[in-house]
């Protein structure tokens, strides 16, 4: 599912607020190649590399970095210098020994945080589209556009979350929207932060209904609420994969 039409570059002035890059500077910046990230959830490899990084100094030099198989997005090499690297994925250096996943802080930035080479195979995704197909199974639909098959339509429900291996797509672990779940808000007031869900509260409308959480705050212990659609289940005691 693209989200980037259009223009090929674009205003500096104009880049989504999410992205850790100066508001000085040329005129003109990378625009994502269509992908599976909103732009505000993804930024191109080339400024991860580039701007962020400083592994280069040039887009020529990312290039290079690319067509030589030197950086990874989720265990692939990618060779598009606009190809968008967004929430929780994992960009790799492997002849460095680095690697990196995206994360957003509390000031609702993007930012690469430092994670071990084990860790560099696993991603949380959270279940945003759920159909039938033929065969009577169904298909449920990742924030990052990740797609998977279920028997049972009653083994997974939107908003809930999967913990993939990235080597070869297995799903490892299952992480549902319930009761004592830890949550990572990665939009709103909340953003960045972690919680423990305590209910969620359905309010029905003629077209359509609003959930809200109710969660208790990691560090402050107070009670607070946000919206469902901004809540990422990702673990039970402790967050499965590195996420502040």
């Amino acid at each position: 599912m693209g989200h980037t039409t259009g223009k090929r570059h674009l205003r500096r002035i104009s880049a989504p607020k999410t992205w850790p890059i100066p508001k000085k500077g040329s005129y003109w910046i990378v625009k994502p190649s269509p992908g599976p990230w909103r732009m505000e959830l993804g930024m191109p490899i080339l400024l991860w590399i580039r701007d962020y990084l400083k592994y280069a100094k040039t887009a020529r030099e990312v290039r290079y970095i690319l067509v030589n198989k030197k950086a990874y997005v989720n265990g692939k090499p990618i060779k598009d210098p606009k190809f968008p690297v967004g929430l929780f994925d994992v960009l790799s250096f492997p002849d460095l020994g680095e690697y990196y996943r995206v994360i957003i802080d509390s000031k609702g930035k993007l930012q690469l945080k430092r994670i071990d080479e084990k860790e560099a195979n696993l991603k949380i995704t959270r279940i945003i589209r759920k159909q039938m197909v033929n065969g009577g199974k169904v298909q449920v639909t990742g924030l990052d556009g990740r797609n998977f098959l279920f028997d049972n339509p009653k083994d997974i429900k939107t908003g809930d979350s999967l913990l993939i291996k990235l080597s070869d797509q297995e799903i490892l672990e299952k992480i549902p929207m319930e009761k004592d779940v830890l949550l990572f808000f990665y939009y709103g007031a909340k953003v960045g932060t972690l919680g423990k869900l305590k209910e969620i509260k359905v309010f029905k409308k003629p077209f359509g209904h609003t959930r809200i959480v109710v969660y208790e705050d990691l560090e402050s212990k107070e009670i607070k609420e946000t919206i469902w659609e901004y809540a990422i289940p990702v673990g039970k005691e402790t967050p499965l994969i590195t996420v502040k």
